[in-house]
């Protein structure tokens, strides 16, 4: 080990005159090898040191508040082991004093002191990590909750009412007006970050990736996210505050989303944002990294209750094929454009029937943020972007950056052997193609919530996808998880307490 590690033992003794507390440190320093456990300690018991060399006290060496530091040489972290009652001051200093980078913090009742029990109230004075849920209780999305642990308040969550419009709620104003030493969200879909752009006081954090996708949409809308973003990765823990959280990464309809364990004094909360066990991703992988005990679970509960279909994306890819094989004329698939998954299993599905994708400017926009091996017209021979409307300045600098792109009447005049993305604001786009070739009984697939059937838009949309002679097919997968999903979870992390939000009223987790 190249570096000089700093472990030893500590008391915190209240100063019998003033009244304020005294740190009393035992360190020493090793660059010696970590014993079998991987771990390098220091060699003397707090009784050893403290009738050797505390002096002027007369009491027990257990009387007072303690606790003990050593170093993990396997991940190159100390851990602190300490009386559940010290708070994050007396942390602090601790990790001042041993020069501590990174930590894991054990509270072990093996340092529980007659001190405190004898002078002090614990649940009075010891700090306690208590939550909040301020909007998304008794509603599917929209999610604010408050997280305080004594004198930190963070923001879990930023989403925006979807009904909303471009008007703020109060709730929506007051979270704004509020301090928090930071915000933390999840993912990036509206109802979890749509108020990123109007909150610039405060830290927000978010994953990389998904920090991306919200650039490049507010860029497309002409607007700007302020520099006080942190990003986070999957698994490294982060403090705001007091507050320790670590993201794990998890399966959504939304590239990049997390679950996010929250720990302060000794208490954890994990909060699962928006989850599901039938993506892409391995679940079980998922499973086998969360911990095993929490003391509140908050956790969506979107499909409690429903009957919406939750197969694979690898069984709706296979149904996508069925249908794009079963036709030579062009399929439209109307789906999100920032359901990465969907977008992944449209384009598997569209080479799997030698079929070109072609993306609308918005939908090929998000791919190319998401980066990596995300199916998009800028690495992607056979995924072709096109605009459904004349664009202008950085609309139009953003389209013509992508290396590969096409026009109406080269779309109209070659192959009929196509996938496209479409959405209900390209229906002018989509009468002028069908007027330019010939596309009778092509096939629309609808690939979203049935719920967005009712909106106007989206009805008019399709009922004038088929006054066009197109055949609709209905075609989606949940991005949320199920009962069953929820239920696994519950069983994985043994929570103390279950709280559902993101759910229809009445429809609480049983």
């Amino acid at each position: 080990m190249s570096k000089m590690i700093k472990v030893g033992i500590f008391w915190v003794i209240p100063d019998r005159i003033c009244g304020q507390r005294v740190l009393e440190f035992h360190k020493g320093y090793y660059a010696s090898e970590a014993d079998r456990n991987g771990f390098i300690n220091y060699p003397y018991s707090h009784y050893d040191i403290w009738y050797n060399a505390v002096k002027g006290l007369t009491d027990d060496c257990y009387y007072y508040p303690r606790g003990r530091v050593l170093y993990n040489a396997k991940n190159n972290k100390h851990r602190i082991f300490a009386d559940e009652c010290l708070d994050e001051y007396v942390l602090q200093d601790i990790i001042e004093s041993f020069e501590i980078e990174s930590y894991e913090l054990c509270r072990d009742e093996h340092y529980v002191s007659a001190f405190m029990k004898k002078h002090i109230n614990r649940k009075a004075h010891a700090p306690m990590l208590e939550y909040k849920i301020l909007r998304g209780k008794d509603k599917i999305g929209e999610n604010l909750i408050e997280l305080t642990y004594g004198d930190t308040k963070i923001l879990v969550e930023l989403g925006k009412a979807l009904d909303g419009g471009d008007e703020l709620s109060d709730t929506e104003k007051n979270v704004l007006q509020t301090r928090y030493d930071g915000v933390v969200v999840s993912h990036y879909h509206a109802d979890h970050a749509g108020l990123i752009e109007y909150k610039n006081d405060c830290p927000i954090y978010i994953g990389n990736g998904a920090y991306r996708i919200v650039s490049a949409m507010s860029e497309y809308r002409g607007k700007q996210i302020a520099d006080n973003v942190i990003t986070y990765k999957n698994g490294r823990a982060f403090t705001v505050g007091g507050i320790k959280i670590t993201p794990f990464l998890c399966d959504h309809s939304a590239f990049d989303s997390y679950m996010l364990l929250c720990e302060a004094g000794g208490k954890s909360i994990l909060y699962t944002g928006d989850f599901r066990f039938h993506g892409r991703k391995n679940s079980g992988e998922l499973l086998s990294r969360l911990p095993k005990k929490v003391n509140t679970l908050i956790c969506e509960g979107t499909n409690i209750g429903s009957d919406k279909p939750c197969f694979s994306e690898s069984e709706l890819e296979n149904k996508l094929v069925d249908v794009m094989l079963g036709n030579d004329m062009p399929v439209f698939v109307l789906q999100s454009a920032t359901n990465i998954d969907r977008l992944v299993g449209v384009y598997r599905a569209s080479k799997r029937s030698n079929r070109i994708l072609y993306e609308d400017n918005f939908t090929a926009l998000i791919a190319c943020a998401a980066g990596g091996k995300i199916p998009r017209p800028d690495i992607f021979k056979d995924v072709i972007a096109f605009t459904p409307r004349l664009v202008r300045g950085k609309r139009k600098d953003m389209f013509f950056e992508m290396e590969n792109k096409i026009g109406l009447k080269d779309i109209a005049s070659g192959t009929k052997r196509f996938t496209m993305t479409v959405r209900p604001t390209m229906l002018g786009y989509l009468k002028k193609l069908f007027a330019a070739a010939d596309i009778k009984n092509a096939t629309l697939i609808y690939s979203m919530w049935n719920g967005y059937k009712a909106n106007k838009d989206m009805s008019d949309f399709l009922d004038a996808a088929e006054s066009l002679g197109m055949n609709i097919v209905d075609l989606h997968t949940s991005g949320h998880a199920s009962a069953g999903d929820i239920e696994l979870l519950k069983q994985t992390v043994g929570a103390d307490e279950y709280v559902s939000v993101h759910t229809c009223p009445n429809c609480g987790l049983k």
